[in-house]
């Protein structure tokens, strides 16, 4: 199918760097994943922050057992999840006292087929099995996740990849996981939004940031990686939707830049080309629009003489960008704040 084809590529760029040669071997219960405690990934998460999956189980649960043998034990998606995220399978029936966030958890009871206290606290006391708990945006101030996302039942792969796109790639930062999950099926499933996506036109880099490049209107300028999956689904929905699409057609130029690129541009009276250092393989140019703050995916207005206006972080649905197309497109940004025009429009 091709969103799953489609996702196996993005996986087998992740991975191009990885050390991890060799075949995988599953474990006892068939998964490829590589499962660790709860402990061991807060001990992780502190040190080297990454998404948490924490799949709750029961020995008794037959579509737990499945969902090893067949979600978990693909090879694409397992290596997926062993690189960007800290794994964890928890026997929601278990008997062993667990300390998370400084609060002692134990068994309720000790009789068979009871419920752990975590479990009771993490699912909110909704005790369905395979339950599997997301979460991101360790905060090691306030010693919380920013983002806990709970999906109950059996998840096989096509339905657990958004999630983990969802979870990983600041999805969630500007959207909820409904919203997303429309958009991401919107984006590679549906036939029919081919030809809405065909009616934008979108510049090359290379074209717009040159010295003899005069804008004659405002430009969105969408920074993004061939491995971003979110920065595709905002590409093929946000910007297309009936929402947006004669509106920008209308008002802005639209340039899509790869953030990974090697081109030499020209933007603020200088030429800018390779990596913005050793470490930070983004070019120069995506980390001068950004103000050396890139999330991906990330959108940037410029006005009619290319100067920036904002830098807006993290996926964008249609309504989202809809709001800020016409704040800008229509100058209101010269009369209010940004605060004082979304009131208006939705009273809060």
């Amino acid at each position: 199918m091709r969103t799953v084809k489609y996702f196996r590529l993005i996986i087998l760029f992740f991975l191009a760097g990885w050390n991890g040669a060799g075949a995988q071997q599953p474990d006892e219960m068939g998964s490829l994943v590589k499962w660790m405690t709860l402990q061991e990934a807060m001990e992780k998460v502190r040190t080297a922050p990454k998404p948490i999956i924490l799949d709750f189980y029961t020995d008794w649960c037959g579509w737990c057992k499945h969902m090893m043998k067949t979600t978990y034990a693909d090879p694409g998606l397992a290596q997926y999840i062993n690189l960007n995220f800290y794994p964890v399978k928890f026997d929601a029936e278990g008997k062993d006292t667990i300390e998370y966030f400084g609060k002692i958890y134990k068994p309720t009871s000790p009789d068979p087929r009871r419920p752990h206290e975590l479990a009771v606290t993490m699912l909110n006391g909704k005790l369905s099995y395979p339950s599997t708990v997301f979460l991101n945006g360790f905060d090691a101030a306030q010693n919380k996740f920013s983002v806990t996302l709970n999906a109950a039942g059996y998840l096989e792969t096509q339905k657990i990849e958004p999630i983990l796109i969802f979870v990983l790639e600041n999805a969630s930062r500007n959207c909820n996981y409904d919203d997303f999950r429309v958009h991401y099926e919107k984006a590679f499933f549906d036939s029919t939004n081919k030809s809405s996506m065909e009616r934008l036109s979108w510049m090359a880099p290379e074209l717009f940031f040159r010295p003899e490049n005069i804008a004659q209107k405002k430009t969105m300028v969408m920074i993004d990686s061939e491995w971003c999956n979110a920065c595709k689904v905002m590409r093929r929905t946000t910007f297309s939707d009936s929402l947006n699409l004669d509106y920008l057609s209308r008002t802005y130029g639209l340039v899509e830049l790869n953030a990974l690129s090697g081109e030499n541009y020209f933007f603020n009276g200088k030429t800018m080309s390779g990596a913005f250092s050793e470490t930070v393989p983004f070019n120069k140019l995506s980390m001068e629009l950004c103000r050396n703050n890139l999330v991906l995916p990330m959108l940037v207005i410029l006005d009619e003489q290319g100067k920036i206006l904002d830098a807006i972080p993290g996926y964008i649905t249609p309504r989202f960008l809809r709001d800020i197309s016409h704040y800008y497109g229509d100058n209101i940004f010269k009369e209010k704040s940004w605060q004082d025009y979304t009131q208006s429009l939705y009273g809060k």
